[in-house]
């Protein structure tokens, strides 16, 4: 996504100003905590397009995500919620409500900036949404991440409907 390469290209050309505190993150470091940012807080004023996340399903309908959140890895756990728009192939709305954020499957954060440890990674949530459905959340952010990751966010809902294709919005962590 062109937005969060943007981004990416700030932070990496003022890199040479950090020097080596630039460091990458595993998810095997021992207990780290971050907060999640999808199409939602303060990266809605970066550019137009930035808020909601959307991603689409196989047969044209969209879903609008917008949401922020805290994840510990080691041990897990995950805190946070939003809301959604899902949107038919014409743009009309079938549903809303919001999303709690229920379980950490994983997170593999990918690159840690400093001074305000800005982060890349991926996560995958178990969602409640308010319509009555489980379904899995998955939020990536491209900052270091590894060839062929995207930014954006996709949401399966099992066994109904699973948008599994980024459209737009940013993405961030940011290592607390």
């Amino acid at each position: 996504m062109k937005i969060a390469g943007l981004i990416f290209s700030f932070f990496v050309l003022s890199a040479p100003v950090w020097g080596p505190a630039v460091r990458p993150a595993s998810s095997d470091s021992g207990s780290a905590t971050f907060q999640y940012l999808a199409g939602s807080s303060f990266l809605c004023g970066f550019f137009s397009g930035a808020c909601p996340d959307v991603a689409r399903a196989d047969n044209g309908d969209t879903i609008e995500i917008s949401g922020l959140g805290i994840l510990t890895i080691h041990p897990k756990s995950v805190g946070g919620g939003g809301t959604f728009i899902h949107k038919d192939s014409s743009g009309n709305v079938l549903s809303s409500g919001t999303w709690t954020a229920q379980e950490l499957i994983s997170f593999v954060p990918y690159l840690v900036l400093p001074p305000d440890n800005i982060a890349g990674g991926q996560a995958l949530i178990r969602v409640h949404l308010s319509t009555g459905f489980d379904a899995i959340l998955e939020i990536d952010c491209e900052i270091g991440a590894p060839a062929g990751q995207t930014e954006g966010v996709t949401l399966n809902i099992q066994d109904v409907i699973n948008f599994n294709k980024k459209v737009s919005g940013i993405t961030l962590y940011i290592k607390q």
